[in-house]
C-alpha cells in the first residue's frame, strides 16, 4: 500500500508540473500572439494615420491657396495697395486674420510683394519694406513668370506652407499676396489622434532657412522645425539615419514606431520629412522598416506641392 501511495503520490507531482508547464507556455503562446496581434493594429492604425495626415497637409495648402486668391481680389485691399498707402493695407490684413482667428481659430501670416519682388509689407513686422527676395524665393520669380498662382512647401527663413497669387492689373504683373502657414494647426490635429508630429529639414537648406540655425539636429543630415513636444519619443528619433529613407513608409528605432512621408517643393526637390508616431506607443523590440511609392496628385493650372 505504501509503495501504492508513494507512486500515486509522484504520478500526481508529475501531472501538476506537467500542467503548469502547459499553462505556462500557453500563457506565453497567449502573450506573444497577443503582441504581435498588437504590433499589427499599430502598425496598422499608424498606416492609415499617416495618409490621413497627407490629406490633412493637401487640405492645409488648399485653405491658403484659397485665402491668397481671395487677397489678391480684395477690391478694398487692392486700393489701398495702388494707392501705396501700405498702413491701411496693414489695417485691413490684419483685421482679416484676427476675423478668422475670431471665428476659426485660424492663424496665419501675410506678405505682399512689389512688382520688383521686394517684400511691401509683412503682417507679423510693419517696419519691414524693401528687402529683396528673389534671390532665395524661387516661388516668387515663378508667379510673377507665369501670372498663376502657387502653393508648396517652401524654404525661407522658415519651413512652412507659403500659397502666393499675383495681384495683376490688365494682364499687368503689380505685385502678389502670400498667405504664410506653420505647421501647428496640423500639429494640434495629430494630437487630438493620439499621434506626435516631426517635421525636418534637410541641413542643405540652412543658409536660407536663418530662424533653424540653431534648431536640434535630426540624423545626420536633418534638423528639427517646431519644438519637441515628447522628448522620449525625439531622443529615439534624433539619433535616426534618415538619409537613406525612401518617399513614403516607416521603421522603429528604439521602441518607437515612426511613419513617415517626403516633403518636395514645387521643383519636386525633397526638402525634409514629416513623421509621426502614436503617443501611447507598443515597444517593438525588433527592427522594422517598410516602404511603399508615394502617390502624387494629378496637377492642375495652379501649381500645388
Amino acid at each position: 500500500m505504501k509503495f501504492l501511495e508513494v507512486v500515486t503520490g509522484k504520478i500526481d507531482k508529475i501531472v501538476i508540473v506537467f500542467a503548469l508547464a502547459v499553462l505556462a507556455v500557453s500563457l506565453y503562446l497567449v502573450h506573444t500572439l497577443s503582441q504581435d496581434y498588437q504590433k499589427k493594429e499599430t502598425i496598422a492604425s499608424l498606416d492609415t494615420m499617416l495618409l490621413f495626415t497627407k490629406n490633412m497637409l493637401e487640405e492645409e495648402q488648399q485653405r491658403a491657396l484659397s485665402l491668397s486668391l481671395l487677397l489678391s481680389q480684395d477690391k478694398e485691399l487692392l486700393s489701398a495697395y495702388a494707392a501705396d498707402d501700405r498702413k491701411r493695407v496693414f489695417d485691413i490684413i490684419t483685421a482679416k486674420i484676427e476675423r478668422l482667428a475670431r471665428l476659426q481659430g485660424y492663424r496665419f501670416d501675410v506678405q505682399v510683394h512689389d512688382r520688383q519682388l521686394r517684400a511691401y509689407l509683412r503682417s507679423w513686422d510693419f517696419s519691414v519694406r524693401g528687402e529683396k527676395l528673389a534671390s532665395f524665393r524661387e516661388g516668387l520669380v515663378l508667379v510673377r513668370q507665369r501670372h498663376t498662382p502657387l502653393v508648396s512647401i517652401e524654404v525661407g527663413k522658415r519651413l512652412n506652407i507659403k500659397a502666393i497669387s499675383p495681384i495683376l492689373k490688365n494682364g499687368t504683373f503689380e505685385g502678389s499676396i502670400e498667405v504664410i502657414e506653420g505647421f501647428e494647426h496640423l500639429r494640434k490635429r495629430l494630437e487630438e489622434q493620439g499621434y506626435r508630429l516631426y517635421i525636418v529639414l534637410d541641413r542643405k537648406y540652412l543658409p536660407i532657412a536663418l530662424t533653424l540655425a540653431r534648431a536640434p539636429r535630426v540624423g545626420d543630415a536633418y534638423v528639427l522645425v517646431g519644438s519637441v513636444e515628447d522628448p522620449e519619443s525625439f531622443d529615439a528619433l534624433k539619433g535616426a539615419k534618415l538619409s537613406g529613407l525612401g518617399s513614403f513608409g516607416y521603421f522603429t528605432r528604439r521602441g518607437h514606431l515612426f511613419g513617415y512621408f517626403d516633403l518636395r517643393n514645387y521643383h519636386d526637390d525633397r526638402l525634409g520629412y514629416l513623421l509621426i508616431t502614436s503617443a501611447n506607443r507598443v515597444a517593438f523590440t525588433k527592427r522594422a522598416r517598410h516602404e511603399t511609392p508615394s502617390v502624387e496628385n494629378n496637377q492642375t493650372g495652379v501649381i500645388i506641392r
